[in-house]
């Protein structure tokens, strides 16, 4: 198994991607502790992926909140005894002309989105450096890497933020055996992207080489890989995963 006793904190774990990616994790023999703003959300999926509880544990955690991180971090600590793996998977999307756009709207996503990775990141740098090595994992997205249809400006504006903390974070603590890389997933076939009318959905996906819709599965095949030893020397990377929309 890639991920066999390893510890792994997933943020935004309860639904959607984040739960994909732990339920994965668990298969590849992790310990995982999900993480989410609903509670109950992080408490029924550790329950459902793990029905013995021995190889999880579920959380209430903002990710915007710095003391709940903290105390978040160092409960998992005190419980598994270390942090190998962070996947900073938490986010939201607002999707508005800019016109329409207050302040607040772009200011929550990039909170959430931008600066909730700074601060997760930022919690579980001391434990990793102590260790000696970890693998940290940002989920950014198509949407900040080019322009997209249909993409509010806050929600670009943070995922190209994920990108930039990525590649410096990975300068920055590299040297202590710490790994830092970024997925940018495209269009993917979760229950809040299915709300969205088939049109709209067309157009994300427009351009796109292999033709099938993306699934939670794929980006957790990726963050696998990331999480794992076979990316001990992959650091600052933004991982494409978009079916080819985007070929650079």
């Amino acid at each position: 198994m890639e991920l066999e006793d390893l510890v792994a904190v997933i943020t935004g774990a309860g639904r959607g991607i984040g739960k994909t990616i732990a339920e994965k994790f668990v298969k590849e023999g992790a310990k995982v502790a999900l993480w989410d703003v609903e509670g109950e959300s992080a408490q029924a999926a550790a329950r459902e992926i793990d029905p013995s509880g021995q190889r999880t544990l579920s959380a209430h955690v903002d990710v915007t909140r710095e003391e709940e991180v903290n105390r978040a971090v160092s409960g998992v600590v005190e419980r598994l005894g270390r942090i190998d793996i962070l996947v900073n998977n938490a986010g939201r999307a607002i999707h508005k002309k800019i016109e329409e756009m207050s302040l607040e709207d772009f200011e929550a996503v990039v909170r959430l989105n931008l600066t909730g990775v700074f601060i997760c990141c930022k919690a579980v740098t001391p434990v990793m450096k102590k260790q000696g090595r970890g693998k940290i994992i940002t989920i950014s997205s198509l949407g900040g890497r080019t322009g997209r249809p249909g993409v509010g400006v806050n929600y670009a504006a943070s995922k190209a933020g994920v990108i930039g903390l990525t590649q410096t974070l990975a300068k920055e603590i590299g040297p202590s055996g710490i790994n830092v890389n970024a997925i940018a997933p495209g269009p993917v076939m979760t229950g809040v992207a299915m709300q969205y009318p088939p049109e709209a959905r067309a157009i994300w996906n427009a351009g796109r080489a292999i033709d099938r819709d993306g699934l939670p599965e794929d980006v957790a095949e990726a963050a696998i890989f990331l999480a794992s030893h076979r990316s001990d020397w992959v650091t600052g990377v933004s991982l494409d995963v978009n079916g080819g929309i985007l070929i650079r």
